[in-house]
């Protein structure tokens, strides 16, 4: 590794004297490093920088997401370090960090590919947007705290509608995360599935549905009798949030980038589940 780029959170490295001991570190043994530091919500793009070798976070699982979309668009591998309480994607943690660049500097680490969403919608204001999700899309109400009404379709036909709070979109990696707390199942990152949860729906029988990464997915939402309570917006890996139009429809299907995530343990995903949760 000849040079690298490191995003920090600046609320989880206040100083940022960790940063500068490990840009200090890299640099004394002959790695380049740039480091830029963001906000919890910032939008993160490399678009007319040149491309780095890697690029480390520094943070948690979230930091480690708002990077992972541009990461994968320009198939730059990414290495997280851990500076929060709990984390499934950041690799290092924080007192194990030197050892772990060292291991970079050498080449000696693997990659694996994680498969990624393509969420396309049009917005309240009439924008078409196209935005990727390592961890998951979320369609979900917007304003008042009304159940809206769903209707999921999978390769054009009608699977199923829901009145719920919203519908979380996942792929295996984000099924730890928001998919977990609304009662999915755990995944093995590795695998290739999309993973459709609702969100409180208000029924009893209504469960996660798994289906194939070649399925295309399109999620309407339905309007009613007062349409300013049935608004919904949609967030892709919980980042910027744009509202929806009544009837609005968002496709989803699996992307046809990969993030790259470096791997230096050989540490199964039992095995870091079964520390976590542990750890929690």
């Amino acid at each position: 590794m000849k040079d690298c780029y490191l995003i920090v959170n600046e609320e989880k490295d206040k100083g940022f004297a960790f940063t500068e001991s490990i840009t200090g570190y890299l640099k004394e043994r002959g790695v380049s490093a740039v480091s830029r530091r963001i906000t919890r919500d910032e939008e993160i793009s490399f678009e007319g920088e040149e491309k780095p070798d890697c690029i480390i976070t520094l943070g948690g699982d979230g930091t480690f997401i708002q990077a992972a979309s541009h990461a994968a668009a320009r198939e730059i591998p990414m290495l997280g370090v851990n500076l929060g309480n709990l984390g499934y994607l950041t690799e290092v943690e924080r007192e194990n960090v030197f050892p772990a660049l060292d291991r970079l500097i050498a080449e000696d680490y693997g990659i694996e590919n994680r498969m990624m969403l393509r969420g396309s919608y049009s917005s309240a204001d009439g924008r078409e947007k196209v935005r990727f999700a390592l961890n998951d899309i979320v369609i979900s109400r917007y304003g008042k705290i009304r159940a809206v009404r769903y209707e999921l379709y999978v390769n054009n036909r009608l699977l199923n509608s829901y009145d719920a709070d919203g519908i979380i979109v996942s792929t295996p990696t984000g099924s730890t995360g928001y998919s977990l707390s609304a009662g999915g199942p755990i995944v093995e990152p590795t695998a290739r599935l999309i993973l459709v949860n609702p969100i409180c729906p208000h029924t009893l029988n209504t469960r996660a549905i798994v289906l194939s990464p070649d399925d295309v997915i399109k999620v309407r939402v339905l309007g009613g009798r007062f349409s300013q309570e049935y608004e919904a917006c949609v967030s892709c890996d919980g980042g910027e949030t744009d509202t929806l139009r009544e009837s609005a429809e968002v496709l989803i299907c699996c992307a046809d980038i990969e993030a790259k995530l470096i791997k230096l343990r050989e540490e199964s995903f039992l095995d870091i589940l079964s520390r976590k949760i542990k750890d929690r």
